[in-house]
């Protein structure tokens, strides 16, 4: 090999090695000026998907499929949505867990029959509560509301009703 040769080979090689170290700035630079966009704008939530990553969808038919990450507004739409999952199995936990929250919502508003708590005073407000030694339980409270995750009752025979019927699955998939 001539010194021509040699000298094209490594200018080549060279050259080569500066464009991936290039790219690999530029994508280093591109994440710290996201970063630093969200830090001046508050909180907002990452993706922990990576182009090609395998991922479980959840339709709003309960059905689930699997797909891989590209980063399209799909991807990104389902993601926001909360409807991706890592596993089938995450994917199938959620099916069953909106679909008692649904089933529980209707249960609730049907026994309240149009009453919304009030919190700007003292009445009573039922909701379904846990406490180790005696389990699932109607717990009565007035003025602290606890965001309690299945809402409140208007009374207490409708909140133990609530645990005798939907009790089972609300241990099986929120405790």
């Amino acid at each position: 090999m001539t010194n021509l040769e040699t000298l094209k080979q490594k200018a080549t090689e060279l050259e080569a090695k500066l464009k991936q170290q290039v790219e690999e700035t530029t994508a280093k630079l591109e994440e710290m000026k996201a970063e630093i966009e969200r830090l001046e704008n508050g909180w907002e939530m990452k993706c922990p998907y990576k182009n090609g990553e395998l991922y479980f969808v959840l339709y709003p038919s309960g059905s689930i499929t699997e797909s891989y990450w590209d980063g399209d507004s799909t991807d990104k739409n389902r993601f926001e949505q909360g409807n991706i999952f890592l596993t089938r199995e995450a994917a199938e936990l959620e099916v069953k867990r909106r679909n008692l929250l649904t089933r529980f919502r209707a249960f609730r508003d049907e026994c309240n029959n149009g009453w919304e708590p009030d919190w700007s005073n003292n009445s009573e407000k039922w909701e379904i509560d846990y406490k180790e030694e005696e389990g699932l339980r109607a717990l009565w409270t007035s003025l602290v509301n606890s965001f309690s995750t299945f809402g409140y009752f208007k009374n207490k025979e409708d909140t133990k009703r609530a645990i005798n019927l939907f009790g089972d699955e609300i241990k099986e998939l929120f405790m």
